[in-house]
């Protein structure tokens, strides 16, 4: 069995996208980031970082329970364990690491900005507000480029970094200027991601 930690966010649900894609059992507890649950000891325990979402996998390999912090740690951590999207040849396996480097370094700040400076900050900066407006509409340009070359991120297969991508196009996306309006590859991607029981599983976590 596998515990996720979690809660009803694009990068929550990564996490559970993957799972419902490898079938493994797990079961979702999930937290309350405004009454500050993430910080609660026994969560601290599991990440120091006190971030969401993560894991702890109670059948790994060894005996010993195994916990992974971060939605790229444990999307690799779990194509690893099960073999599912994660291919093995070596070129392909290469753009898997680079665009789920691109979605976690650089795709995914972009908006996690916006939404500081939009929403959470209590004084709009205009040039907070520009900058991060411009920086994702670049990003999403760089996606729909990508998108434009192959059928996935990472090529003609389905793999993690289409799983870790996703939720942003389905939810970061929607909320700010950059969305899926006059990008009609990344509008492919997402309808034909989208359209995966298991993503539409575990866009749903925790209910």
């Amino acid at each position: 069995m596998i515990d996720l930690h979690t809660t009803a966010t694009a990068n929550g649900y990564k996490a559970s996208i993957m799972l419902e894609e490898t079938g493994l059992p797990y079961r979702a507890i999930d937290y309350d980031l405004v009454k500050g649950d993430n910080f609660k000891p026994d969560y601290v325990a599991i990440t120091p970082v006190a971030r969401m979402p993560a894991i702890v996998d109670h059948d790994a390999a060894g005996g010993a329970p195994v916990s992974v912090y971060g939605t790229a740690a444990i999307l690799f951590y779990l194509g690893e364990k099960t073999g599912r999207l994660f291919p093995a040849d070596p070129a392909v396996r290469a753009k898997v690491y680079e665009w789920v480097g691109v979605v976690s370094s650089d795709v995914g700040p972009a908006y996690s900005g916006q939404f500081a400076f939009n929403v959470i900050a209590p004084e709009k900066l205009p040039w907070a507000l520009q900058f991060y407006d411009r920086l994702c509409t670049r990003m999403v340009g760089t996606l729909e480029a990508r998108l434009g070359q192959s059928r996935y991120l990472a090529g003609g297969e389905y793999t993690i970094a289409d799983v870790i991508a996703y939720p942003v196009a389905a939810v970061s996306m929607k909320r700010f200027p950059g969305h899926l309006d006059g990008h009609p590859n990344l509008a492919r991607w997402a309808a034909e991601v989208g359209a995966r029981p298991a993503v539409q599983r575990g866009m749903k976590v925790p209910h």
